[in-house]
């Protein structure tokens, strides 16, 4: 307690000359920085959520709409001057599978149990099983 009292029998120093005035000027500096970078923030964020919805619309209202089968059939309306040449003909391919029964027969399986041995030939106490 004795550093303060000796802080208070001390006389208090003026400031330099135009001290206030160059504080204040940077404050105010700062402030103005401050205020640039939000607004370049709010408008990346602007610009940002725009494409957002101009993707989405495209994807709505532009874009063909369709099933599946619709759009496999599409491919069938290209001309041929505009399918390329190197490619040999495909033909379309769908096969349904019904994993439904390989889903039975894992559960009539007993349940595995693993057992875990340390294969190292020192102890090592931090290992827990």
């Amino acid at each position: 307690m004795e550093e303060f009292e000796l802080l208070t029998h001390m006389e208090r120093v003026e400031a330099p000359p135009g001290f206030e005035q160059r504080i204040m000027t940077h404050l105010a500096a700062r402030k103005r920085q401050r205020r640039k970078a939000r607004r370049l923030g709010f408008s990346l964020a602007t610009a940002a959520a725009s494409l957002a919805v101009v993707v989405v619309a495209v994807n709505f209202l532009l874009l063909p709409q369709g099933t599946t089968q619709e759009m496999a059939s599409l491919e069938k309306e290209i001309t041929p001057e505009f399918q390329p040449q190197s490619l040999a003909p495909t033909i379309p391919i769908t096969e349904v599978l019904d994993y439904s029964g390989e889903a039975r027969q894992l559960t009539r399986q007993p349940r595995t149990v693993y057992i875990l041995e340390q294969v190292s030939d020192r102890t090592d106490t931090r290992r827990i099983y």
